[in-house]
């Protein structure tokens, strides 16, 4: 009973903050449940506007993933950001390929000093797992790599599909470590 009681509350405050997110959203252009920093070079959110891309200057961020299905703004507006765009439809894994894009793009900005910031609509389940599995290829676990995530935006939920694939990638890079030790 005092479980229930406490996922209604939880759901109760997530509810209201996204309503505060989203009137923050239109007057700030960056959603407040957005920004979170996952590590010094990773930030993980949602969709953000024109006014968004001048504040993420600002944080030093060098270069944007949307995991959106449509790119929302033209390529002259991303000028100065290295940009990747990776369509995959919500709530559904990504390809193996595109999350090994994904995080190889992500790995080379921040080898190179930049910082990169993923997003999907919400910042839910597609800008998650693209951010997972870039953890995953820097040599965490999932397990490890999702706890960091949520512990920093604790309102994540990747699908079951998604959870599955990134185990799928992370049984990868672990095949790859050990053909390398072996060469």
């Amino acid at each position: 009973m005092i479980s229930k009681v406490k996922s209604l509350i939880t759901l109760i405050v997530i509810f209201f903050q996204k309503i505060y997110d989203n009137f923050y959203r239109i007057f700030a252009g960056m959603p407040t449940l957005k920004r979170s920093q996952i590590t010094a070079n990773l930030f993980l959110g949602s969709q953000y506007n024109l006014l968004g891309l001048r504040k993420m200057k600002a944080l030093g961020i060098t270069a944007i993933i949307n995991m959106r299905m449509h790119s929302v703004y033209s390529e002259a507006q991303y000028e100065g950001f290295h940009y990747l765009h990776l369509p995959t439809v919500d709530n559904t894994p990504p390809p193996l390929d595109v999350l090994i894009k994904g995080a190889d793009f992500t790995d080379a900005e921040i080898k190179a000093g930049g910082k990169v910031y993923i997003h999907c609509r919400q910042g839910l389940g597609r800008g998650p797992t693209m951010t997972i599995a870039y953890l995953l290829k820097t040599g965490l676990t999932f397990q490890d790599a999702f706890s960091l995530v949520k512990k920093v935006r604790t309102f994540i939920n990747p699908r079951p599909g998604q959870i599955e694939r990134l185990k799928q990638l992370e049984q990868y890079y672990e095949a790859n470590k050990q053909q390398q030790t072996t060469i």
